[in-house]
């Protein structure tokens, strides 16, 4: 099984998914140069954001066309990871098809799929409910979970509490409140917390025991299927 993987991010993503893609599917080996592409192997790039993350999926798809066709290992999946944020999942597949149809491509013995952060992936990391304290000491942080409550109730189902931010800007704000009442540090380029398997579990256990944050839960399922 060889996956080519587009992630939206160029910080958190490139950050995190390669650390626990070795916790549960270490049969897997990453590689740098997509040409290189041999048994059991992935690679990985980010598409820079939206929307140039849609060009980059069409120039996917033209390069893993080249590569299959050339013979030897070939990629079977391409991997889309790609944030929520406002829209929907239907929205976004919707983009993506009417991009590959106006572009004529067809695919050359590989599929493509895509998995959502809903909202974003802050969003799945507000899951672990061994982080969240019910009585902080910041006053801010009080008001958040006043707000929403993200260890009752699901994260991705989280709006905003006002117009100014978006619902990703403030997952990401009340993921970093979350932290600072742990003493903990997160931010885009300081993943380290999250990237611990213990964190990870943690994020698995919330899924399977309340189907809460069921858009890593899909994620996890496909990932640990490979096996």
């Amino acid at each position: 099984m060889n996956l080519y993987i587009v992630v939206e991010g160029d910080k958190t993503e490139l950050q995190v998914y390669p650390v626990w893609m070795k916790y549960l599917a270490p049969q897997l080996n990453r590689i740098e140069d997509a040409w290189e592409v041999r048994d059991n192997t992935y690679y990985m790039f980010s598409g820079g954001g939206i929307p140039s993350i849609y060009n980059h999926i069409i120039h996917s798809i033209q390069d893993i066309n080249d590569i299959n066709s050339r013979g030897g290992a070939k990629y079977d999946i391409l991997m889309v990871c790609i944030d929520m944020e406002e829209d929907d999942r239907q929205a976004i597949e919707n983009r993506i098809n009417n991009d590959i149809a106006s572009n004529q491509l067809k695919f050359n013995d590989f599929e493509i799929v895509v998995f959502e952060h809903k909202v974003c992936m802050e969003t799945w990391f507000l899951g672990n409910q061994n982080i969240f304290k019910r009585n902080p000491q910041d006053e801010i942080c009080r008001e958040y979970i006043q707000f929403y409550n993200v260890v009752d109730y699901d994260p991705e189902l989280m709006g905003t509490p006002n117009d100014e931010w978006t619902k990703a800007q403030f997952h990401y704000r009340y993921l970093r409140k979350m932290f600072n009442e742990r003493h903990m540090k997160y931010s885009k380029t300081n993943t380290t917390e999250v990237e611990k398997q213990t964190y990870l579990d943690q994020l698995i256990s919330r899924y399977k025991d309340t189907h809460d944050i069921s858009s890593f839960g899909r994620w996890y399922e496909f990932i640990t299927s490979l096996k």
